[in-house]
């Protein structure tokens, strides 16, 4: 018979975790391919998931280049919540000449005895199990599979801003989609500064959705201007002499504008060039709608210590117009700095 692994989990997101375990287990397991399971909604896990097609989409990039890894979206038929066991039983039911084998974490494993139908599981079908934990004991009654690395909580970590856990091309979903975006924007700044940066993106998206600008691009450009912003010197010099060498030598209140789009563009995998330049020129401002957006946000939003009201009014009937108002302040205020650095 044909044996094909099943890989239940939220994936909320995938990464090479799951990637590299899955290549492991159609080896230990012998198998002939393994089937990615994303839950609707997991009866064991109150967090809030991306929507389902979002995590489908993402499995199906990460495991492209992989012929014996496949989707399986079994789990959108059987209802709101995810029960292993009614979706084993239907694939039984489908597909009587396979051998099925369940894999799961030993997270999972620990409170298998909560599992909906727990007993008659294990009658159906065989379970493999994979260590989240060096501490974590595996059950008599299920394989281990043994892997080289350990990728605790891995899942969380690229939502808190870890997202070399996961491949560029899921990196470049999440940002394209907006997914999780705010938690890893949050996870580069300070709280005060995402503070600033939340105002930043309340004004700015007013202003996109009043002038009719697009709306994701102005968000993303928004929410990561000041990404770079509380790098350290040392930081900062070294991504610069990489990217921007000669930009050493402008005054560093302007350097995290360039690091910021360099930070989108190779960690974040961004190719929007309007997004990029609203970054890169959010100090000094640049002549596009959607960077104008970003430069009038970021100088007159509400947390600023002076009153931008007129400007902010003035912004809402003439982007334009404001724009070289907000311009003129800041070119007043650019040269003091230059002064101080002379």
């Amino acid at each position: 018979m044909k044996r094909v692994i099943l890989f239940g989990g939220s994936f909320n997101p995938p990464h090479i975790g799951h990637l590299k375990l899955a290549l492991n287990s159609l080896n230990f397991l012998n198998a002939n391919e393994l089937w990615f399971i994303p839950t609707l909604k997991s009866p064991l896990k109150d967090i809030e998931l991306a929507l389902f097609e979002h995590r489908c989409a993402m499995i199906e990039l990460l495991i492209k280049p992989y012929r014996k890894l496949k989707l399986s979206r079994v789990e959108s038929e059987l209802g709101d919540i995810s029960y292993t066991y009614n979706t084993v039983e239907l694939l039984l039911n489908r597909y009587k000449d396979i051998e099925f084998i369940w894999l799961m974490g030993s997270d999972q494993a620990l409170k298998f005895d909560q599992w909906y139908k727990y007993e008659e599981l294990l009658n159906l079908i065989k379970f493999a199990v994979y260590r989240r934990s060096e501490s974590d004991v595996i059950d008599h009654r299920f394989i281990e599979i043994f892997t080289d690395e350990l990728f605790e909580n891995a899942s969380q970590k690229i939502r808190e801003g870890h997202v070399h856990l996961t491949s560029p091309t899921v990196i470049r979903y999440m940002i394209e989609n907006e997914l999780y975006v705010e938690e890893i924007a949050a996870s580069l700044m300070s709280s005060k500064r995402f503070d600033h940066t939340k105002s930043v993106c309340e004004l700015a998206l007013s202003l996109a959705s009043h002038h009719n600008v697009d709306i994701h691009q102005v968000y993303i450009a928004a929410l990561f201007h000041d990404c770079a912003k509380e790098w350290s010197t040392q930081r900062s010099k070294d991504w610069l002499k990489f990217v921007y060498p000669d930009y050493v030598n402008q005054p560093q209140a302007l350097w995290h504008q360039k690091l910021g789009a360099a930070y989108l563009k190779r960690v974040l995998h961004v190719r929007d060039k309007r997004i990029l330049n609203a970054i890169s020129h959010h100090v000094e401002g640049f002549n596009d709608d959607v960077a104008k957006i970003v430069y009038i946000a970021d100088k007159c939003e509400r947390t600023r210590k002076y009153d931008s009201c007129s400007l902010i009014n003035l912004a809402m009937l003439d982007l334009d117009r404001a724009y070289i108002e907000v311009k003129n302040a800041q070119v007043q205020w650019l040269e003091r700095e230059r002064e101080k650095i002379g």
